[in-house]
């Protein structure tokens, strides 16, 4: 297995998880300016902003690599460069680098609020292309993807803002999302359950890499929400509650890096 597009796709997934969830999170939670936890935020988005551009270029490049047979004179050729702008890869990783460069502007220019638009940008570019629209209804599929991918980014964005947090400010935040996630969890696991089948077709087989890798998924998800239930019952506002947060990256971490291995290789490969 190549690890370049691997690695590449999981920076790619941090990165877009960094950006449009600490957006999402300064929408749905009583964020108090200058606030440690208001800086970490600022400083995901700066990170997830590079973090994205690089992916975004990488991704592009070994894609044109690809076709034209590792040559890279050629690939950066013009005539390759405007196939490459004709095909979903090429349209959206061309749209992430877009949507970096005005989230850097909002950021520089202090415009929060401005900054949904190219987090808007950002996650529509992930249905644009993969083997999931290859699936089904690709208005439906599209739908659920971007539905299961905001509320996945919003949870995982949050875990670094509240470990970097005050006390005071980490409970009463940690409570508020505990709150708003009673909701959010429920709609991912349903959209989360009808992607399954849509990529399944309600059939489970062993003896396919993808559908294993899949189950590997499906388990540490169950991890990451066993601890968040946990999080929610019983550590918020107790000191376990950090060493639980850590806990919890380090599942959402590995569930990015299963999502990214998904995606790179596909259900045929």
């Amino acid at each position: 297995m190549d690890l370049i597009p691997l690695s590449l796709r999981l920076v790619l997934y941090v990165g877009g998880v960094l950006v449009v969830g600490s957006v999402a999170l300064r929408l749905t939670l009583p964020v108090v300016a200058a606030s440690r936890f208001d800086g970490v935020l600022t400083r995901q988005l700066w990170i997830g902003a590079g973090a994205l551009l690089v992916a975004a270029l990488g991704l592009t490049l070994q894609f044109l690599l690809v076709i034209a047979g590792g040559d890279l004179a050629l690939a950066l050729s013009p005539d390759f460069l405007a196939i490459g702008a004709q095909t979903p890869v090429g349209q959206a990783n061309a749209l992430r680098v877009v949507a970096v460069l005005a989230l850097g502007a909002t950021l520089v220019l202090g415009l929060r609020q401005a900054a949904v638009v190219p987090a808007a940008a950002l996650l529509l570019s992930f249905a644009l292309e993969g083997h999931s629209l290859s699936y089904g209804s690709r208005l439906l599929t599209s739908g659920l993807l971007l539905l299961h991918l905001v509320i996945v980014s919003w949870w995982l964005a949050v875990l670094m803002p509240l470990l970097g947090a005050e006390t005071e400010q980490r409970d009463k935040l940690g409570h508020a999302f505990g709150r708003q996630a009673i909701v959010a969890v429920p709609v991912l696991l349903v959209a989360g359950g009808l992607l399954l089948v849509q990529f399944t077709g309600w059939t489970i087989d062993l003896s396919l890499d993808y559908h294993r890798r899949m189950i590997l998924k499906l388990f540490a998800v169950g991890g990451i929400l066993a601890l968040a239930a946990a999080n929610k019952l019983y550590f918020t506002g107790k000191p376990g509650f950090v060493w639980a947060l850590r806990a919890e990256t380090a599942v959402a971490l590995t569930i990015l890096a299963l999502t990214a291995l998904l995606t790179s290789t596909g259900p045929d490969m």
